[in-house]
C-alpha cells in the first residue's frame, strides 16, 4: 500500500481514539463543553483522513503528476488574496450565507475545480456547516445580512 495511505489510516486510527475519550469525558459548560472544541478538532481531522486515504487509493494508478508551482501558482494565490479582501468587505451587506457561498465557489474555480455540482454543494454545505458549528455550539453570532435587513 501508499505511504499516503498508511498516514491516512494512522491519522484515523488516533482520531477516532481521541473522539471517543473525549466523547467518554464528564465534560463541564453550560452550551459549550471543555471538549467541544477539541471533538469538533478530531472529527475534521478523521474526515481529512479519510479523505486523503479516499483519493489515495483513487489516485493509485497515476503515480507520475506535475509539479505544483509556476507562475500559475502565484496568480491563483494572488485571486484568492483579492477575493478575500472581496469576502470581508461584502460580509456587513450580503451576510455570512451568500458572501460565504460566492466565496468558495470563487475560490474552487480559482484553483481549478471545474465540476459545477462539487461546487454547488460546497457552497451550499460548507456555509451552513460553519454557521451551525459558530451559531449553535461556540455561540457566536455571525454577519447578517445589511442590505435586505
Amino acid at each position: 500500500m501508499v505511504r499516503d495511505a498508511w498516514v491516512a489510516l494512522a491519522v484515523a486510527a488516533a482520531s477516532t481514539v481521541s473522539l471517543w475519550d473525549l466523547w467518554r469525558t464528564p465534560a463541564t459548560g453550560a452550551f459549550v463543553k471543555t471538549t467541544t472544541f477539541p471533538m469538533a478538532l478530531a472529527a475534521l481531522m478523521l474526515v481529512l483522513a479519510l479523505v486523503l486515504l479516499g483519493a489515495t487509493l483513487r489516485d493509485r494508478a497515476r503515480r507520475a503528476r506535475p509539479a505544483p508551482g509556476g507562475s500559475g501558482a502565484t496568480v491563483r494565490v494572488m485571486l484568492l488574496v483579492a477575493f478575500t479582501a472581496l469576502y470581508i468587505g461584502a460580509l456587513p451587506w450580503l451576510g455570512y450565507l451568500v458572501s460565504s457561498a460566492v466565496y468558495f465557489g470563487a475560490a474552487s474555480l480559482a484553483f481549478g475545480n471545474r465540476d459545477a455540482l462539487s461546487i454547488v454543494i460546497a457552497m451550499i454545505v460548507v456555509p451552513l456547516a460553519l454557521m451551525l458549528f459558530f451559531e449553535k455550539y461556540m455561540i457566536v453570532l455571525l454577519p447578517s445580512a445589511g442590505l435586505f435587513g
